[in-house]
């Protein structure tokens, strides 16, 4: 059975003015184009470098424009990586409601397991680098924070829903506990590798998905505790 719980806080759009307040202003067509192609290029060039080792001139060189290009729009590379930092958080977002559209009662901890590791592993030097950055800057990280607590919001709406009553305090401390442990779990394997698993291990996200269960006390193939 299929139930759907109604989406909750979209993201901006691509190209719209909450999402491109890093980047300089870009009233022409052509200059809103050149500036899709930077941060193209800045995603297509993080799936093989850090952000560190990446310069201007490269991104620029991938993006098919100039080192003025860039400069025209975007600051400097601190701008540009907040830019990227931002079109993920959409596209981070994005993923959390088409999952809600799909998920089902019975699959709905293992998708929102997976959601929580899937687009982060798909950037991970950008991960990596926003980590990094979280660490140095602490304020950095409230919007990551932010985020995280839509996407527990979004997991209890959608648990109260599939139960047809309120959740008690026990299972809201419950499960916001377990996203903790998922998303403490995922960026200590990303940035530390402590084993036995690494990230890429078959059994990391089954493991995880488990973990997830026991501490949230949701047990597989029941929508009651």
């Amino acid at each position: 059975m299929r139930r759907n719980v109604s989406a909750v806080g979209a993201p901006s759009p691509p190209g719209s003015e909450a999402e491109d307040r890093w980047s300089l202003p870009a009233k022409q067509a052509r200059s809103r184009e050149t500036r899709e192609r930077l941060i193209a290029a800045g995603f297509r060039l993080l799936r093989r470098k850090t952000f560190d080792e990446l310069s201007v001139a490269e991104i620029a060189r991938a993006a098919g424009c100039s080192v003025g290009a860039f400069y025209v729009r975007f600051a400097d590379k601190d701008h540009f990586f907040l830019a990227l930092i931002d079109r993920f958080r959409a596209r981070r977002q994005a993923a959390l409601e088409e999952m809600y559209a799909r998920t089902t009662p019975e699959t709905v901890v293992h998708d929102a397991v997976r959601r929580e590791y899937a687009i982060v592993g798909e950037h991970l030097n950008l991960w990596r680098a926003a980590l990094k950055r979280g660490m140095k800057d602490p304020g950095f990280w409230e919007i990551f924070r932010a985020t995280g607590r839509r996407a527990t919001d979004r997991f209890l709406e959608y648990r109260a829903a599939c139960l047809g009553r309120a959740l008690t305090e026990r299972e809201i401390a419950d499960i916001r506990f377990a996203f903790q442990v998922v998303r403490g779990t995922i960026n200590n394997t990303i940035v530390n590798a402590p084993g036995p698993l690494s990230a890429d291990d078959p059994e990391f996200l089954p493991q995880l998905e488990r973990a997830f269960r026991l501490v949230a006390g949701i047990e597989p193939g029941t929508q009651s505790r």
